[in-house]
């Protein structure tokens, strides 16, 4: 459901509003705060992620890749990385 607003706006975002594609003001408003909340649960979640702490066991396995990587990093020819030299 969809409800009517009526919205006072500067003009200089009534011009940049105009300037989107869309078919209608309100429709391009509605993209615009669609995209603006999309990025703001992106924001909270990457924050409440971020704030979530690694146990013992999660530490322990993430060093265990991070040194597998490494090593087949510096371990692989060059020939597996860039191809058979000519």
């Amino acid at each position: 459901m969809k409800a009517k607003l009526s919205v006072t706006l500067d003009a200089a975002l009534v011009r940049y509003l105009d300037r989107l594609p869309g078919s209608s003001r309100s429709a391009k408003l509605e993209r615009v705060l669609q995209g603006f909340k999309q990025v703001s649960d992106d924001v909270a979640l990457r924050r409440a992620l971020a704030s979530l702490d690694e146990d013992e066991a999660e530490h322990l396995e993430r060093q265990a890749w991070e040194r597998t990587m490494e090593q087949d990093q510096w371990t692989e020819s060059g020939e597996a990385t860039s191809g058979p030299s000519t």
